[in-house]
């Protein structure tokens, strides 16, 4: 854990320029309020790492293991053919393999969770901050520290399903600046320490609810950043968002459904109007990501260089290996544009306003993240959690298939496809199997549909290669250096 721990300090270098054994340059760092603002930015950036959330963590690695893209087959000993065949402890690539992408998550989580924690740190032994700064900058640390455990519990440990796998050993949670080992706590009592955080840090957030929206801001050059682009930081509504998917993976259906309608009735969110959605790339107002549904994403500075080597935003010719790129047929089976009614989702290939580029029948890439206007910060920008989501977590924790299908048609309602009724989804069953839907229809490079298989079970996931599904496929091994420093 010490190499995890001194990576995540240096690796954001350019936001938090301190020494921690230095005592002299700690204090310096944290005797005003911009010292713990230059902290939290740092922290951020370190979760926007492409190694973290930035990349690994969403688009790429995660989405391969939902099966996402085509430049699985065929190609077995492949970063991208390995992942997608759950090889885990793969390392047959000497440029990029299975076993180097895990311990990049890793040790890129766990440094930003350092990075918060060493916020919390100072916060408690200096009286700089008071009032509403001080709450932000407690509850932004404290949700960033539960959200990143949450996340790497989902990655690995075995999945919850409904307590099965309570007192299975999980992960460490680390709770104090230190570059000790821990041991590992088990699933429930690391959900239950995500729980008490996000918790506390909803109540301290609570001072500031307000929500800009990122268009707002746009091509802003104020230098008061704090309060500005709230959405880039783990808001108020976004605590309430992240306990939404806890409660869900828990179980607990009464407060998954609270806290997903919170957000949903806050009205400090709202679906992107397709009538005006631009999805020209070389233009200020394209918004590809859909930002006025963000209620957690982070700015990625250089998403740009991935976008151009991952989704060729730039190529006219084939694809090569590196690339991440879908097929006509396979989204249009997707997006079930054959059906009645379902050629108009603004989601699908052909939509008039497509966010895809068709380079041929067999080479699709998605736009998601094209970045070619410098001046556009919405081009910038992976989300975390989305609107969308609350819904369908509204929809699966409804007390009914009638009160779910309220929910969900609402998301349905807003990509111009028909209404589901009761004639046709009547049991949980059958809500299940449209909820799957359009989770793989929604979340597209973000990184959450391989934890929406993870959760029920999926034992055939869609289009997979490493299908049947266990329990190992669904669990990432330890890095192998975290093993060798004691984590057991």
């Amino acid at each position: 854990m010490a190499a995890t721990l001194i990576q995540g300090l240096t690796g954001c270098k350019k936001w938090l320029e301190v020494n921690p054994a230095t005592r002299i340059s700690e204090d310096e760092q944290f005797s005003s309020q911009q010292g713990y603002i230059d902290a939290l930015f740092g922290t951020y950036q370190k979760m926007a790492d492409l190694g973290a959330y930035g990349g690994l963590g969403t688009y790429r690695f995660i989405d391969v293991l939902a099966q996402y893209y085509e430049n699985k087959s065929g190609q077995t000993n492949t970063f991208y053919g390995q992942t997608a065949r759950y090889a885990y402890t793969s390392d047959v690539n000497t440029q990029q393999n299975v076993r180097a992408a895990i311990s990049s998550i890793w040790s890129g989580y766990y440094g930003a969770i350092a990075q918060a924690n060493y916020i919390l740190k100072n916060l408690q032994q200096h009286q700089v901050l008071a009032g509403t700064a001080f709450n932000i900058v407690k509850g932004e640390a404290l949700a960033i520290r539960a959200a990143i455990h949450f996340d790497l519990l989902r990655m690995f440990a075995p999945a919850y399903l409904n307590g099965a796998n309570d007192t299975a050993l999980a992960i460490p949670y680390m709770e104090q600046f230190t570059i000790e080992p821990q041991a590992k706590l088990s699933v429930g009592a690391v959900l239950a320490k995500c729980e008490t955080d996000l918790k506390e840090a909803e109540q301290l957030l609570s001072v500031y609810p307000s929500i800009d929206q990122i268009a707002a801001n746009q091509g802003s050059t104020s230098s008061e950043l704090f309060l500005m682009y709230r959405q880039n930081h783990v808001n108020y509504w976004a605590a309430k968002a992240i306990l939404a998917r806890l409660y869900l993976y828990k179980g607990d259906k009464v407060n998954a459904l609270k806290y997903a309608t919170e957000v949903i009735n806050s009205g400090r969110f709202s679906f992107i109007n397709p009538g005006t959605l631009s999805v020209d790339a070389t233009t200020d107002a394209s918004d590809i990501t859909f930002t006025p549904e963000h209620i957690f994403s982070l700015s990625v500075s250089n998403l740009k260089v991935a976008a151009d080597q991952y989704f060729k935003s730039s190529q006219t010719a084939a694809s090569d290996a590196d690339d991440l790129f879908s097929t006509k047929a396979k989204l249009s089976a997707m997006y079930e544009t054959s059906l009645v009614g379902y050629g108009t989702d603004i989601r699908n290939p052909d939509a008039a306003r497509s966010i895809w580029n068709q380079l041929t029948t067999t080479i699709v890439y998605s736009k998601k993240y094209y970045s070619d206007r410098t001046t556009n910060v919405k081009q910038r920008l992976v989300p975390v959690v989305r609107l969308p989501e609350m819904y369908y977590i509204a929809a699966e924790a409804a007390p009914t298939v009638t009160a779910g299908l309220v929910y969900l048609n609402v998301v349905r309602a807003a990509r111009l496809i028909p209404q589901l009724s009761t004639a046709v989804v009547n049991t949980p069953e059958q809500l299940d199997a449209e909820l799957q839907k359009e989770y793989r229809k929604e979340l597209y490079g973000e990184g959450q549909l391989w934890f929406w298989y993870k959760r029920k079970n999926v034992i055939n996931i869609p289009d997979g290669v490493g299908n049947p599904m266990t329990a190992a496929k669904y669990t990432f091994p330890l890095p192998l250096n975290e093993i060798e420093f004691g984590i057991n």
